[in-house]
């Protein structure tokens, strides 16, 4: 059911997408704690200096009332303004082209359509990836372990937002290793970055998709 797609992709689309990130060598722990708002400052400095990367994705899923996890592999390419795809292993697609943002299954035969703007007020990761440049103005900022201080707590201040919470693993330099969403129904997403490459060259034909004929659309 293309519900059951939602529930999952909701978890990493505001993020999503993001969203910027770099070559992931996680850095140990520094040589003098940094506070919270230092370690937002160098996120914010680095993703604000980043207009594209690639990378692979590795996604876990814990859907909390059926008490399974879901394993999720892909790539990801993104480039500012607005744009981002994720094309995962297993047939299922996020796009967004700066106006509109697709969800479509293969298995299903399911693509689904909102606005940018729905998808922005959903809170989903995708949101938050794309602007990472700015994530102080879309969350309050917590770092809950004084001994991981390169570990944030992020708190969605809009309300309403369908994200609980959203944790962070960055390195000294402000990339982003490690995303973990938590929605307000007890699931979690887990999100992993590889093989990134800042300020590579997105086709923008990458932004364009055709759906394939027979599937069924589905506008929200």
């Amino acid at each position: 059911m293309y519900t059951d797609f939602i529930a999952s992709k909701r978890l990493i689309f505001f993020a999503l997408i993001i969203f910027f990130f770099s070559a992931l060598t996680f850095a140990g722990r520094p040589a003098r704690a940094q506070t919270g708002q230092e370690v937002v400052s160098r996120v914010e400095n680095h993703y604000s200096n980043v207009p594209s990367l690639t990378a692979k994705v590795t996604q876990k899923n814990l859907l909390k009332a059926i008490g399974k996890t879901q394993t999720f592999e892909g790539a990801i390419w993104m480039r500012k303004p607005g744009k981002i795809r994720i094309d995962y292993t297993n047939g299922q697609m996020i796009m967004v082209d700066g106006k509109t943002a697709l969800f479509y299954s293969k298995k299903s035969d399911q693509v689904i359509r909102k606005t940018f703007a729905d998808v922005q007020q959903m809170n989903v990761p995708v949101t938050f990836l794309l602007g990472a440049a700015h994530m102080s103005d879309d969350f309050d900022v917590l770092q809950p372990d004084p001994k991981s201080p390169l570990s944030l707590e992020l708190l969605p201040k809009k309300p309403g937002a369908a994200m609980k919470k959203l944790n962070l693993v960055t390195d000294e330099t402000g990339r982003i290793s490690n995303i973990t969403i938590f929605d307000k129904s007890g699931n979690t997403a887990e999100i992993i970055l590889s093989e990134v490459q800042e300020g590579a060259s997105v086709d923008d034909r990458l932004f364009s998709f055709k759906v394939p004929k027979g599937t069924e659309i589905i506008e929200q």
